[in-house]
């Protein structure tokens, strides 16, 4: 929404790369690919996708990261893919991997990766686990549609931090947030632990602190105690 994809304002374009190039801290991933995808015609999933709306969207905004020097955008945006009741979920499935496919055509005119985002149980009803998002990641076979680690959501969904090993290979970007949504019900070794498996796994990106992480006193505390964790892995 910072880059303003629906506008069609050149003044606004500009401003908002202008604030993205100016930043003292580099932008280098987006996320919020598809905000509030029901109300502006983004769905990914249902009997109401409407493509054309999905492509002009996705180039104006792959375009405009470009522009930005802007290289990874997450795809989580849980309710574009949450599937009506009763609406057949193979056909979700096959309809997510169209649109995977768009934003590879897309995304490789203008040097851009999509980074696929499992999501948890409460959040969305498809693509919820690493196994699945590894799986759906394969089946389309493009170079930049890949995958993203989310402690957030592996922790709310249970599952072990050795998926990722598998996944290792197709890992372009990573999340960490406390999943007590404000209330602290991790702790410092296994966020530990966490950086330990993706490092294990081979992955040596950066890893994105999308909220609070309240085991540290602070987020200079977070960020200090994170970034020695993967020293000493």
């Amino acid at each position: 929404s910072l880059l303003g994809p629906d506008e069609i304002d050149r003044d606004a374009e500009q401003a908002a790369l202008e604030r993205i190039r100016t930043s003292p801290v580099p932008v280098s991933t987006m996320c919020g690919f598809l905000p509030n995808p029901e109300r502006d015609g983004l769905m990914v999933v249902g009997p109401d996708v409407d493509a054309a709306r999905l492509w002009s969207y996705t180039k104006r905004l792959f375009v405009r990261m470009e522009q930005a020097g802007i290289g990874v955008i997450g795809y989580g945006s849980g309710g574009s893919r949450f599937v009506p009741d009763g609406f057949p979920r193979d056909q979700a499935l096959e309809q997510v991997r169209h649109f995977l496919q768009m934003c590879a055509t897309q995304g490789e005119g203008c040097g851009v990766r999509v980074a696929l985002e499992p999501y948890n149980r409460t959040d969305a009803n498809l693509i919820n686990t690493v196994p699945e998002a590894l799986r759906l990641v394969r089946e389309v076979n493009r170079p930049s549609i890949q995958l993203m680690a989310d402690f957030f959501h592996m922790r709310l969904n249970g599952e072990s931090f050795d998926e990722l090993m598998e996944a290792g290979p197709h890992l372009i970007h990573a999340h960490i947030a406390e999943p007590g949504r404000g209330h602290p019900q991790t702790t410092p070794e296994e966020h530990a632990a966490y950086l330990q498996i993706l490092r294990s796994a081979g992955y040596d990106g950066r890893v994105t602190q999308t909220g609070d992480l309240p085991a540290y006193g602070s987020p200079v505390e977070a960020a200090t105690a994170l970034k020695e964790a993967c020293r000493s892995s």
